[in-house]
């Protein structure tokens, strides 16, 4: 028998999680080929180094739409504003999910799951905003499909010591990005309680899961496979895929930086999302309705010139927008200036339908800023 390296066992395990149709270890130790090790591989290198799986959720499924707000403030009023976004992720009535702001930069790069029934009053928050001079401008970046998530390259994160490989910057690495059908479902606040565990982690058990909700487990495993899952049917379910994440981004490494790719629209979008993709450092690509793509990179501080390098070498008429009017339109910050919402999908969700209250983000930032 051929000799395995650990870096090849680790990516035969990822590979398994992130085609899987539904996250347990029997199915990946029979998917990735590696049998029973499957479970002790992923104990020790994934769950023992602060990482974990997480469910990609179809956001499009349950009606929401994924939005990009780049929102440019004025710069007396920043601290004050990046208050109110952080207090929002938390907050019934916002449907903020994520918040970076770039070093040095009167910019906040926000990401919002947005109803599609309420979407228009939903922006209009931000003309008010405008209006009441805190923010100059915001430009907005509605995804055309489902976010597509990677896990930590192996060519770049040492699985063994849960950080960065010396020098980790790598050559491209072959991945897919998978445009997958976002027709809405129907769906009850026990499914999206379901989705919110396997978003936090696809690992918790059936019997935690109707612990936590005061059902019986047969209640959890019905709600699991016949709607968030769509019966195993790629076209009905609410989980696009799973992948490893980090437990908390702000307990990783602290020269670990977020790098944002913002380009526009392409004469070849394909062409260009596969070479994006192909960056070891991308964990998470979004392509506009316009044809433009957003890119998510984590990677140490010392890998992040390399990767400007890589992408100003790919041609394809790439021309990244520039939200700031600098020479390099390079959007990065410390990875502990960037916060996820750990919100449960349904705080907006009440008697079958989302919720909305206009005023909320003018009142909630005029406090602020007063």
């Amino acid at each position: 028998m051929d000799f395995i390296t650990l870096d090849e066992k680790i990516r035969k395990l990822i590979a398994a999680i992130e085609t899987t149709s539904e996250f347990n270890l029997d199915n990946i130790g029979t998917e990735s080929g590696l049998g029973e090790d499957a479970a002790a591989l992923y104990k020790a290198y994934f769950a023992a180094k602060g990482l974990v799986t997480r469910a990609a959720i179809n956001f499009f499924r349950i009606g929401l739409q994924d939005t990009l707000i780049f929102i440019h403030g004025k710069y007396p009023f920043m601290r004050a504003l990046n208050e109110a976004f952080e207090d929002l992720l938390s907050l019934p009535g916002s449907y903020l999910v994520s918040l970076g702001r770039p070093l040095g930069q009167s910019l906040l790069i926000t990401r919002h799951l947005i109803p599609k029934g309420i979407f228009e009053d939903y922006i209009d928050e931000f003309d008010k905003l405008i209006d009441k001079g805190i923010i100059t401008s915001y430009e907005v970046m509605e995804s055309a499909w489902p976010v597509e998530r990677y896990s930590l390259d192996p060519s770049v994160f040492d699985y063994t010591t849960g950080s960065w490989k010396r020098g980790s910057y790598s050559s491209l690495t072959e991945r897919e990005v998978i445009k997958v059908d976002s027709a809405p479902v129907p769906f009850d606040d026990v499914d999206l309680k379901i989705l919110t565990m396997l978003k936090k982690s696809a690992a918790t058990s059936l019997r935690g899961m109707a612990v936590a909700m005061g059902l019986s487990v047969d209640d959890v495993i019905f709600h699991l496979k016949e709607h968030v899952l769509g019966k195993g049917d790629p076209k009905r379910s609410m989980v696009k895929k799973y992948y490893v994440d980090f437990i908390e981004p702000g307990l990783f490494a602290s020269n670990t930086m977020v790098v944002s790719l913002i380009a526009e629209p392409s004469g070849n979008p394909d062409e260009l999302l596969k070479r994006v993709a192909a960056i070891p450092y991308a964990l998470a690509i979004w392509q506009g309705k316009d044809g433009g793509v957003y890119a998510s990179l984590y990677a140490p501080l010392e890998a992040t010139y390399a990767i400007f390098h890589e992408i100003g070498n790919m041609g394809l008429d790439l021309k990244l927008k520039d939200l700031t009017g600098y020479i390099a339109p390079w959007y990065y910050w410390n990875i502990l200036g960037s916060l996820r919402s750990p919100a449960s999908l349904d705080r907006n969700y009440r008697g079958g339908n989302w919720v909305f209250e206009k005023e909320w983000l003018v009142d909630l930032v005029d406090n602020k800023v007063k």
